[in-house]
């Protein structure tokens, strides 16, 4: 359980393999600090210089979006994840090194955890920001499987920080608001967490909505969480109003960002099944909600947790649409490419004009590129358009 009750350890990693890949970096990355940037070959070696015909690559403008993190660290991310060697804290970072190699360049990026140490009631500090939002690393990183610097300082950070402690997230997400609003440009916040949000002091509620209770604690060793006993009731816990699942005001500071154009994804780990009605309200607040339950994103193991955060990942960072800095001289002299590969003018499944200065991928080439595979599309001018 996230909660105080039963506080687990982080397990060392020291003698395992890296698993976050990637070998050494060189330098890179910038970028417009207000998210909107004219996309230029960035990296040896780039594509506009192995001779694409034509080689003279027309400016795309890319508005990069915000992608901040809020990841959860209490006690119970100290557990292991199905089929993976790591436990959810570590698997966590692990899945957001492969998202971020792989869309990270079109993204600016930052990260919150929480709780985060000391506060008034010990393993109930709210988090805060770890990792100033900012542009990723440049596609050719990626396109080598390196982590990039920026990457590496992500993970470095995240690194510095062992599961312990509660789940704040009520008070973790207002305490990030002010930064994430602050942002230029579209932002999305990806929260993952294991399970309900508690922590509240000011809480009260039924043995219905005990997280003691829920999930069968031990009072003691011969007394279980049972009604008519309410292990949230101060009277037979200290502090017991801790473990109150914390709802309403996780959902009014989702509602809150919401509210401000801030839309929130909720990815729920192993252990947040028995809260899943919850999860979905969160989701729902944040304007996230998938079509059928569950709303939010659950997931069972580590292939999970890397499909969900690629999922949103390329849902928030790839447009089949293209917005050109300028108008070719002419729209029969133009090509498009996925990193060097030609994609042929097609309505169906290549590519066509919209306008003057807009294409429109179509088709198989739309999902081709929302699939993460492709690191830069490249519009070129001086060669007859290929038409299929």
């Amino acid at each position: 359980m996230a909660g105080l009750l039963a506080a687990s350890h982080a397990c060392s990693s020291a003698d395992r393999p890296d698993p976050f890949g990637g070998g050494s970096g060189g330098s890179g990355g910038g970028g417009n600090a207000g998210g909107l940037d004219v996309a230029v070959p960035d990296g040896p070696p780039s594509p506009d210089a192995d001779g694409l015909c034509g080689n003279t690559v027309i400016p795309v403008v890319i508005e990069k979006p915000n992608v901040f993190f809020v990841v959860d660290r209490s006690g119970s991310m100290s557990d292991s994840l199905p089929k993976s060697t790591y436990n959810k804290y570590i698997s966590a970072r692990i899945a957001i090194a492969k998202v971020l190699r792989s869309v990270g360049h079109r993204l600016r990026y930052g990260a919150a955890v929480f709780p985060m140490p000391g506060g008034t009631v010990e393993g109930c500090n709210p988090g805060k920001e770890i990792f100033p939002t900012q542009d990723g690393d440049p596609p050719s990183f990626g396109q080598q499987g390196l982590n990039g610097p920026v990457l590496k300082k992500l993970l470095t950070v995240l690194a510095a920080y062992q599961p312990e402690g509660g789940t704040p997230t009520s008070g973790s997400i207002a305490a990030i608001t002010k930064t994430v609003t602050a942002l230029p440009g579209k932002t999305f916040v990806v929260l993952a967490t294991d399970g309900a949000p508690n922590c509240n002091s000011n809480a009260t509620c039924p043995a219905s909505e005990c997280m003691a209770n829920i999930e069968g604690a031990m009072l003691d060793p011969n007394t279980k969480c049972v009604e008519p006993i309410n292990c949230c009731d101060p009277k037979w816990v200290v502090d017991g109003q801790l473990y109150c699942v914390d709802r309403q005001a996780t959902v009014d500071a989702v509602t809150q960002l919401y509210a401000a154009g801030i839309r929130t994804y909720v990815i729920g780990m192993p252990g947040a099944e028995v809260y899943a009605n919850v999860l979905n309200e969160v989701a729902t607040a944040g304007g996230t909600a998938k079509p059928t339950l569950p709303y939010y994103y659950p997931v069972q193991d580590e292939p999970e947790l890397t499909a969900s955060l690629q999922e949103i990942g390329i849902k928030v960072a790839i447009s089949c649409t293209v917005d050109l800095g300028q108008a070719p001289p002419d729209k029969n002299l133009v090509n498009v490419y996925f990193d060097t590969k030609l994609v042929q003018s097609n309505p169906t499944d290549g590519w066509s004009w919209t306008s003057e200065k807009t294409l429109e991928l179509n088709g198989a080439a739309c999902a081709e590129l929302k699939s993460g595979n492709v690191f830069q599309v490249q519009v070129v001018a001086g060669c007859p358009t290929s038409v299929k």
